[in-house]
């Protein structure tokens, strides 16, 4: 019989205690080492199955320092974390020691404008070698863009003087793209007093009237006007970008 001791353990084997809690118990057992070492029942409570990581960003990279380190990415592992940095798009989560691995929605697509803010603190689950964001809300306008319904965003501002794949490109790295006919005419209408430099130039769109090397253009007079410029590589427009709440 063990009264009271200070000591070191490894054991390969379950440990029970057959007696009354009040003859037989573990005392005052510290933070564990590794990953797979014994915690108190209210440590894991504590911590509600996550581990708490420090955070910091290199490049489009979270680094994740968790307590204790991690030796691998099981399916199922849970980190929560501030996030360091506001960013979307194409990221990534790395654990020190560990591969990079990529940090997506629960739908697998990636984070859009404002659904990870510097501060947010984000519960991420590993599944199949990616991360996946837990707590991160689909819904709603990133910055910049106005709501023309639920399920419609217009950006408020239009970049004037973009050509035609620059657009795209610029659409796609706020996270959304490039408006349609319908989705144009809805958003102009709903919002044409609350549009900067609406009605100034011909503004892209995400059509092409069934004609090759060519694409549509649309609101340089009005949320109806509407032309097909046939020289994409060479003829400029105004960029104002659609975005679709998930």
């Amino acid at each position: 019989m063990c009264e009271e001791g200070h000591a070191q353990v490894h054991s390969t084997t379950l440990v029970r205690f057959p007696g009354a809690a009040s003859e037989g118990q573990i005392l005052g057992l510290a933070h564990p080492v590794s990953g797979d070492a014994a915690v108190t029942v209210e440590g894991s409570l504590s911590t509600g199955g996550y581990t708490w990581c420090e955070s910091q960003v290199a490049g489009n990279t979270l680094i994740l320092s968790a307590d204790p380190p991690l030796a691998t990415y099981a399916n199922g592992t849970l980190l929560r974390f501030a996030s360091p940095v506001s960013a979307s798009g194409s990221l990534y989560i790395q654990c020190p020691g560990l591969a990079v691995v990529p940090l997506v929605r629960t739908d697998g697509l990636a984070l859009t404008p404002g659904q990870l803010r510097e501060g947010l603190v984000l519960e991420v689950m590993h599944v199949d070698g990616r991360f996946m964001a837990l707590n991160v809300g689909g819904s709603g306008c990133p910055s910049g863009f106005l709501q023309a319904h639920s399920q419609l965003c217009m950006e408020a501002v239009a970049t004037p003087t973009m050509l035609y794949r620059d657009g795209v490109d610029r659409c796609a790295n706020l996270g959304g793209k490039l408006c349609t006919w319908d989705e144009y005419i809805a958003a102009c209408t709903a919002l044409e007093g609350q549009l900067s430099n609406l009605f100034a130039d011909w503004e892209w769109l995400d059509e092409t009237s069934n004609h090759a090397h060519g694409a549509d253009q649309a609101g340089r007079f009005t949320c109806l006007s509407q032309r097909h410029v046939s020289a994409i590589p060479t003829s400029p427009g105004s960029t104002r970008c659609c975005y679709r709440p998930r």
